[in-house]
């Protein structure tokens, strides 16, 4: 195996500006797949599916962050991924009140953040009746095809076929489409899109340093990012105190769409909540 990826990586060498390798690698340890980030003739990205099979709380993701990104020797990069088309959908995994947490944790992680189709709708599971199953490991539910449009103006196929699709589309296709999140200001489309550019736009969420803080509650997960940006993100469906040690702290964005960019760093999270903040500084 060794020889095969150096072999591949001999080929991607060969060629000038961007190439990269990502590997799905579904390994009994984030140590083994780290082994293959720590190796220069190794790959270059690799799917973490101990991400997946986590339970959803802020001292779970931390554990595994943090030993993630110690196992990884300087130089070599994670990525992070929390929908795929073998796992059930994040929003059917955890709940509703998970899909916007997991959008910012994504976005603002030191790493290479991967989004599955349908994610940044915060598509569910869709029920797959017997008669139109495909996957015989019963996949399909995390497979259903994108809805583009209202099945009212595109038809049954909402957009993604002028058919019928071969597998079902979700039962609220009319409400949660492309087109109507697109239109929707406060829509989950519209936060990755937000959460995607101030991505692009501020160096400390793509290289900079990532520590942890402490956030008062034990539902809550906070990390600094860089020098001027911390992140809170309440993994709970219901208000939790924040009292980190900001100094002072503006929201340059929030889950919920609707904190006003430099108003002052919240001193609570709603349920589901989490906030991107900018500071002159940020203490452990």
């Amino acid at each position: 195996m060794r020889g095969r990826l150096a072999g591949i990586r001999r080929v991607l060498e060969e060629y000038a500006g961007d190439r990269v390798s990502v590997g799905e690698l579904h390994l009994p340890t984030q140590a083994d797949v780290a082994r293959y980030l720590n190796w220069d003739q190794g790959l270059h990205l690799a799917h973490n599916f101990h991400f997946f099979e986590l339970p959803w709380s802020a001292a779970a993701f931390r554990g595994s962050i943090g030993e993630f990104c110690e196992l990884l020797v300087p130089g070599a990069w994670p990525a992070w991924c929390l929908n795929n088309h073998d796992y059930p959908r994040l929003a059917t995994r955890y709940g509703a009140h998970a899909v916007r947490v997991a959008a910012m944790l994504l976005a603002t992680l030191r790493g290479t953040p991967f989004l599955y189709q349908g994610e940044e709708l915060g598509l569910a599971d869709v029920p797959v009746p017997a008669d139109r199953v495909v996957d015989v490991d019963g996949r399909d539910p995390q497979r259903a095809p994108i809805p583009w449009e209202p099945p009212s103006r595109a038809g049954p196929g909402a957009g993604f076929s002028r058919g019928d699709p071969w597998l079902p589309l979700t039962p609220d296709a009319e409400r949660v489409n492309a087109a109507a999140q697109a239109a929707n200001p406060a829509s989950v489309l519209a936060l990755y899109r937000g959460l995607l550019a101030e991505r692009r736009s501020r160096p400390d969420l793509q290289g900079g340093t990532m520590q942890f803080l402490d956030g008062g509650d034990a539902d809550v997960l906070c990390y600094r990012r860089g020098d001027r940006h911390a992140v809170a993100l309440n993994f709970s469906a219901d208000a939790r105190p924040l009292t980190w040690r900001l100094s002072p702290g503006q929201v340059v964005l929030s889950t919920h769409l609707d904190r006003d960019p430099g108003s002052p760093a919240p001193g609570a999270l709603r349920g589901g909540e989490g906030v991107l903040v900018e500071t002159d500084r940020v203490r452990p």
